[in-house]
């Protein structure tokens, strides 16, 4: 009887505890749906979530409330739908699906009817929309199919699964469109290629798949950088960017993404010369890096990037910070030679520009042999040619870089057995940008050696390939270095012998016959070194004592005479002296050739220029009048010839008086017979007219 009573007293406390438990249960529920209704969906969420922790943690109680349970599960679903958190709407409807199997299995177990099929409907609605706004049309395409065959009453149902017919349609032109553009961008046909991605764009609205957007951003940005607008590419970049970044809190392929497209933005802004934008770029990768792990193999040319605009930019301090890291780097690994190289390359020139030269030797030099040993395997040569250029730098005396005294580590006989060695390669290689460069440094460093009896030699050796090339094919930087060298090679072989100086007027009418012929120097270019070197062959001409017998020599003397009349109504004296030279050496080829007339010009022009010098001596002058005189005299510039004798009389000159003698007989002589001569026509006249008067 106790024992009766005391399972009643159990029993009754087990009623009132479930009584209560479902009160708050209840409770919950209500307080949930009014939160939900009201809007406020995270709290509802948050509401839904503790009940349904509650009633499934065990199955007894899950199988009690099992309505209550479908019921929290839908509204769950329906609030992620409502707040658009696509992904957790994937996931709670994965698990409504066990709970229902669950479920199901126990109603099978207990004989009861099945479940409603509206509920397993909507669950496939709701997790089938959330894949149609995730893009995945597959699993979309299955769970909304499920939904309408469940029930296909359903007005919403049927109206996203028609949506996502067209979601479907559009996916499969956006494919088509990609792969057109990708066969067009490969083919080299660039505007049609933008064309169909833009189409692919247009066609891409309708997915709202965020991820298929930024591919074809993407895809636009790499046709307009193969066609060289980079002002669009920039655009497309920033739009991809915007899109892959991933929101607040961005995955680790997200920041690899991103980092990508800043490595391209930056390369373009680079094109464009726009380096403030540039590095701008490249200072957010170089934040971004920490957060990509992928991404490390690529921390060398990031840093190489950054201080080459810097570097670009005259950032000189902020450039050698960012190579020096960029070299660093590159030790970390075994397969990026070119890039370490590169590095190397760049932080010379920084270190250069800063005046630390010998941190810029001891770097070019730790990385030569290096690029020669890649050289070999068939890699990396214009590297290797611009370090030997920097090195070239380095080495010479007469470059910007401010070098005090002659230190050990730029000078000395192993310094100089490099700057052979990097002639003879480009020599070898018939690089002529590289040679020329190598034989100017060579040429001023054998200068500054100060001996230039012993330099003499060696320079003209150094010098050799001068007359090989024609400075009509080169280009016009190119070619106003080789005449300089020329000029050099020039002036040696004038202060030596006879045969030598002869040697020096044939180089030089070799470069002028050869800036005749059309090349690649552009004509203003071609006609100041053209100028140059008939400048340069007037000096030599001037100090020969000989006459010039050559006569295309003559022809070119003539030319620059011309060059030095119009520089002498610009009171050049340098000119000016050259000119006074030259014109009596004129006159006198003009008077043997039997050209009287220019002859009588150009001689005149001499005296006057001659007269009008203080410092040129009484006989300079009367030689020119001497010559002058007797071209007049055989023109029958009698009066003019006279007047140019007096002008010689009155000179105090050495002129030996017998030669003077014999032109003044001769002036005599023509005046003469000048006076006969016209005596006799006035008497042909009277004759004339005497036969015409009236008897």
């Amino acid at each position: 009887m106790a024992n009766m009573k005391k399972d009643a007293v159990e029993d009754d406390v087990d009623v009132d505890a479930q009584a209560r438990l479902q009160t708050v249960t209840l409770g919950m529920k209500q307080q949930a749906d009014e939160l939900l209704g009201a809007g406020q969906l995270g709290k509802a969420l948050q509401r839904y979530r503790e009940l349904l922790m509650h009633l499934t943690r065990s199955q007894v109680t899950l199988l009690k409330e099992k309505e209550l349970v479908i019921s929290c599960r839908m509204n769950v679903l329906a609030a992620l739908s409502k707040a658009q958190k696509w992904n957790e709407v994937v996931t709670e409807g994965t698990e409504t699906f066990a709970v229902l199997a669950e479920l199901q299995d126990a109603r099978q177990r207990q004989k009861a009817s099945p479940g409603d099929d509206t509920v397993l409907s909507r669950a496939y609605y709701f997790r089938g929309y959330a894949y149609l706004r995730l893009g995945s049309l597959t699993h979309a395409q299955q769970d909304l199919g499920r939904a309408m065959e469940l029930n296909p009453e359903d007005d919403a149902i049927r109206g996203h699964w028609d949506e996502l017919q067209t979601a479907v349609q559009a996916e499969q032109k956006v494919k088509t469109c990609l792969a057109t553009s990708m066969k067009l961008f490969q083919a080299g046909k660039y505007q049609p290629a933008v064309e169909s991605c833009m189409s692919a764009l247009r066609e891409s609205q309708v997915l709202r798949k965020t991820e298929l957007t930024a591919l074809i951003h993407g895809n636009l940005a790499a046709i307009y950088v193969k066609a060289k607008d980079d002002a669009k590419a920039i655009d497309h970049y920033k739009r991809t960017m915007l899109l892959a970044r991933g929101g607040a809190s961005p995955t680790t392929a997200q920041n690899e993404r991103v980092y990508d497209i800043l490595d391209s933005m930056a390369g373009c802004y680079s094109r464009k010369r726009d380096y403030s934008s540039a590095l701008s770029v490249i200072e957010d990768q170089i934040k971004l890096f920490p957060l990509c792990p992928e991404r490390r193999d690529r921390e060398a040319m990031m840093y190489l990037n950054g201080g080459r605009i810097c570097y670009m930019s005259g950032k000189l301090s902020q450039a050698e910070t960012l190579l020096e890291k960029g070299y660093s780097a590159t030790r970390k690994t075994s397969n990026q030679v070119d890039v370490t190289l590169n590095c190397a390359y760049w932080l010379t020139k920084a270190y250069t520009k800063t005046s630390k030269v010998e941190e810029a030797m001891k770097t070019v030099d730790s990385v030569i042999p290096v690029a020669e040993k890649e050289v070999g395997n068939g890699v990396c040569v214009e590297l290797l040619h611009k370090l030997l250029v920097a090195r070239l730098d380095l080495l010479d005396p007469d470059s910007t870089v401010g070098i005090s005294g002659n230190s050990s580590l730029l000078t000395g006989p192993l310094r100089e057995a490099q700057l052979w060695r990097t002639l003879e390669y480009f020599y070898e290689k018939r690089l002529i940008c590289g040679q020329l460069r190598a034989a100017e440094t060579l040429v001023n460093f054998l200068r500054a050696k100060g001996d230039m009896n012993d330099a003499r030699k060696e320079i003209l050796r150094a010098l050799e390939f001068v007359d090989r090339v024609n400075i009509g094919r080169l280009a016009a930087s190119e070619a106003t270095t080789f005449m300089k060298l020329a000029l050099v090679k020039v002036d040696v072989m004038a202060r030596s012998n006879l045969a030598e100086r002869q040697k020096s007027k044939i180089l030089l009418v070799k470069l002028l016959r050869d800036l005749q012929i059309p090349g690649c120097t552009d004509p203003s270019r071609r006609q100041q070194l053209q100028t140059v070197a008939l400048l340069a062959l007037v000096d030599i001409c001037n100090t020969d004592k000989d006459e010039e017998a050559d006569k295309e020599i003559r022809t070119y003397l003539e030319e620059a005479a011309v060059v030095l009349q119009d520089s002498r109504a610009k009171d050049d004296p340098v000119m000016i002296a050259r000119l006074r030279v030259l014109l009596p050496k004129i006159g006198r080829w003009r008077a043997s050739q039997g050209d009287l007339v220019g002859a009588e010009e150009v001689l005149e022009e001499g005296a006057e220029l001659l007269r009008s010098d203080t410092g040129a001596s009484s006989d300079q002058l009367c030689e020119v009048l001497i010559g002058l005189c007797v071209v007049q005299i055989r023109l029958g510039m009698l009066s003019k010839a006279t007047v140019v004798m007096n002008e010689i009389e009155k000179l105090p000159t050495d002129v030996q008086l017998k030669e003077l003698s014999v032109i003044k007989n001769r002036l005599k002589a023509a005046t003469a017979e000048a006076q006969r001569a016209h005596l006799e026509r006035l008497k042909v006249k009277e004759a004339e007219k005497s036969q015409y008067l009236p008897v």
